[in-house]
C-alpha cells in the first residue's frame, strides 16, 4: 500500500505513537487539524450506485464545511497558453470538455509554488510544511461490488541547509514519486474529486521532527507516503488519523475534495450545478485571501516554467527572479492537469488502450 521506504517509516511512526505532539507548545497552529481532517473525509460525496450505498456511505457523517481556513480555501484559475491569459476555472464551458461517454485517466503534477512575503515569514518561523494531494473517484469501476477508490500523496518541505526558504526552482513535485499509480488515476464516468492542501507545523513539534527524520531531505518537496487506490472509507480513516497526529496546523492552501468533470457527458449527466470543468492544461491554485489582488492582473501575467511573470518579459530573463519580484505579491501553487479517454479496441485488435 505504501510505495516507498519513507512511507513505511511514516506508518511505523504513527503506529509507535511517535507523531503524537500532545503538550508540545511548538505544535500550536491556527487550526484544529483533527476537526478539519475528520470533516475532510466526511465531505467526499460519491455518486449513488443503483440507489444503494455500501460501507461508509450508509452511515455517512455530515461534514462541517467551515472547518479549516476559509480565507485559504482554493480558487482555481486556468491558464490559456495561446491567449496568454488566466481565467477562473469556473468559466470553462462544458463544450470545452472532451466528448467521451466512458471512463478517463487523469494525472496531476505540481510545477511550482510561490509564497507571498507574509507567508515566507511564517514559513521561516515554523520551518516545516506538508503538501497533501488527494484524488477520489466519484463512481466505482464495479458498482455494488467496490466502493469508489481514492489516491493520496503526501510530501514534506523543510528549509535548505542554510535554514532559508527553499529556492523556487526546487519547489515542483510529481505525486508519482510517492505513488506511481497517481500518474494515471482512473475516473469512471469522467468525473471525480480532488483536493490540494498545504499546511505548516513547527519543525520542532513531534510531528514535524518525525517527518524531518523520515525524509532526511532539505530544501525541496520530498515524498513521504503514497496511498494507491484505497477505499473512500480507508481515506476517511487515514485522514482522521493524520489530523489526530498533526493536531494543530497553519494552512497556506486549504481545500475540501472538489467535484470536477472531465467530459461533456459527465457534466451533462450530473445532478448538480456544483463542481468545476477541467480541461487538460495548466492551473494556478490561489488562496482566496489573495484572489482579489490577482484578479486585475489576469491578462497581464503569463505562466513560464510553472511561475507567473509579467507578460512580455524578456525571454532571456530569469524566471525565478521575475517570479520572486512579482506584483501582486501572492501565494500560489501551479499544477498541470491531464486527462485522456479510455477507449476499447474491437476484440482481436489489441484490446484496451
Amino acid at each position: 500500500m505504501v510505495g516507498s521506504a519513507q512511507g513505511r517509516r511514516f506508518f511505523e511512526a504513527l503506529a509507535a505513537g511517535q507523531l503524537n505532539s500532545t503538550g508540545n507548545s511548538a505544535a500550536t497552529g491556527a487550526h484544529d487539524s483533527a476537526n478539519f481532517w475528520n470533516n475532510f473525509g466526511a465531505s467526499v460525496q460519491p455518486a449513488p450506485a443503483g440507489g444503494r450505498t455500501r460501507g461508509l456511505f450508509s452511515h455517512k457523517p455530515q461534514a462541517n464545511m467551515s472547518a479549516g481556513a476559509i480565507d485559504r480555501q482554493v480558487d482555481f484559475f486556468n491558464y490559456d497558453p495561446k491567449a496568454m491569459v488566466m481565467r477562473f476555472a469556473t468559466s470553462i464551458q462544458p463544450t470545452e470538455l472532451i466528448d467521451h461517454a466512458g471512463d478517463v485517466t487523469a494525472s496531476l503534477s505540481v510545477n511550482g509554488f510561490r509564497m507571498a512575503q507574509e507567508d515566507r515569514a511564517m514559513f521561516q518561523q515554523l520551518q516545516s510544511a506538508q503538501l497533501r494531494i488527494d484524488v477520489v473517484q466519484q463512481k466505482s469501476l464495479m458498482q455494488d461490488v467496490l466502493d469508489p477508490m481514492a489516491w493520496t500523496s503526501l510530501a514534506s518541505l523543510f528549509p535548505d541547509s542554510s535554514g532559508s526558504v527553499p529556492p523556487l526552482q526546487n519547489l515542483s513535485f510529481d505525486p508519482g514519486t510517492a505513488q506511481k499509480s497517481m500518474k494515471q488515476v482512473v475516473l469512471p464516468g469522467g468525473s471525480g474529486q480532488w483536493a490540494v492542501n498545504l499546511s505548516m507545523v513547527h519543525k520542532e513539534s513531534a510531528f514535524g521532527s518525525a517527518l524531518q527524520t523520515i525524509t532526511g531531505a532539505l530544501g525541496k518537496f520530498a515524498p513521504i507516503v503514497g496511498l494507491p487506490a484505497i477505499s473512500v472509507e480507508a481515506l476517511q480513516g487515514f485522514s482522521s488519523m493524520y489530523g489526530a497526529f498533526e493536531q494543530r496546523t497553519t494552512f497556506l492552501i486549504n481545500s475540501f475534495p472538489q467535484l470536477a468533470f472531465a467530459t461533456q457527458q459527465a457534466r451533462s449527466g450530473s445532478q448538480t450545478q456544483q463542481g468545476v470543468n477541467l480541461v487538460s492544461g495548466d492551473y494556478v491554485l490561489v488562496p482566496h485571501a489573495y484572489t482579489d489582488q490577482l484578479t486585475p492582473y489576469l491578462d497581464k501575467l503569463e505562466l513560464r516554467q510553472g511561475y507567473l511573470v509579467p507578460k512580455g518579459s524578456p525571454q532571456n530573463a530569469s524566471v525565478i527572479d521575475l517570479a520572486l519580484a512579482l506584483k501582486p505579491d501572492i501565494t500560489y501553487l501551479s499544477a498541470t492537469f491531464g486527462v485522456q479517454p479510455i477507449t476499447l479496441q474491437p476484440v482481436g485488435t489489441g484490446g484496451a488502450i
